[in-house]
């Protein structure tokens, strides 16, 4: 069965001495590992389309039962030029893929993650700004809030008081004030100061394509 798909490359392995298995994360049917026999051949075109951080339209023979389809086809979608060639953007961008990769299951599709997976790279690709950051951060809350892992920001967590510093209480997953502390977690609090508060809400209610901010200033409207 030949199976069409959108994918993102998620990481690359040589295989033999011509081959590459290939981690991806599709639009259709989730996280894919497929392998692409002679792809590191001179004549292939392969070795420069399958590479991380580039979006293809996928073309493979699937079996239920084999861990690693083979690929039948594939051509380029959308390469991210701009941080191919920007350090920064290189680092938030891989840093985003490696999330993908730990919580995106085999099989398991999930066509709104990748939308947004999709939206923050190419936000990020086209930024002119400094602040690479804001889209990292902006991908980490919303991806948090999707699978129902997002802290309250708004109140603590113990007495519900309203938060205008915090800090984050490792043993119930959540924000508390600075008064609160629960006697059973001995680990040291991360804490998060007004400014940072602000910003993560402002990032929680605010769409992509509204995002207008300077990470260093000091209110978020």
């Amino acid at each position: 069965m030949i199976y069409d798909t959108e994918a993102l490359i998620l990481s690359r392995y040589y295989y033999g001495d011509t081959s590459l298995i290939c981690n991806l994360f599709t639009q259709d049917y989730g996280r894919v590992s497929i392998i692409a026999k002679g792809a590191r051949k001179l004549k292939s075109p392969y070795n420069a389309i399958l590479r991380p951080l580039q979006f293809i339209d996928l073309h493979y023979y699937y079996k239920p039962k084999r861990n690693i389809q083979l690929l039948k086809e594939a051509t380029l979608n959308k390469h991210f030029f701009k941080t191919h060639g920007n350090y920064s953007k290189m680092i938030a961008s891989y840093q985003v893929l490696d999330v993908i990769n730990q919580i995106c299951k085999i099989d398991n599709p999930n066509k709104i993650i990748f939308r947004l997976v999709k939206k923050i790279l190419n936000k990020i690709n086209s930024d002119k700004s400094k602040n690479i950051m804001i889209y990292q951060i902006f991908f980490n809350l919303q991806l948090l809030n999707y699978i129902g892992y997002q802290p309250m920001i708004d109140l603590c967590g113990i007495c519900n008081k309203k938060l205008i510093n915090a800090k984050y209480q490792w043993d119930i997953g959540q924000l508390i004030c600075l008064d609160c502390k629960d006697i059973n977690d001995n680990r040291t609090n991360l804490r998060i100061d007004q400014k940072h508060l602000n910003l993560m809400r402002y990032l929680s209610n605010t769409h992509i394509n509204n995002i207008h901010v300077d990470i260093s200033n000091t209110n978020y409207n």
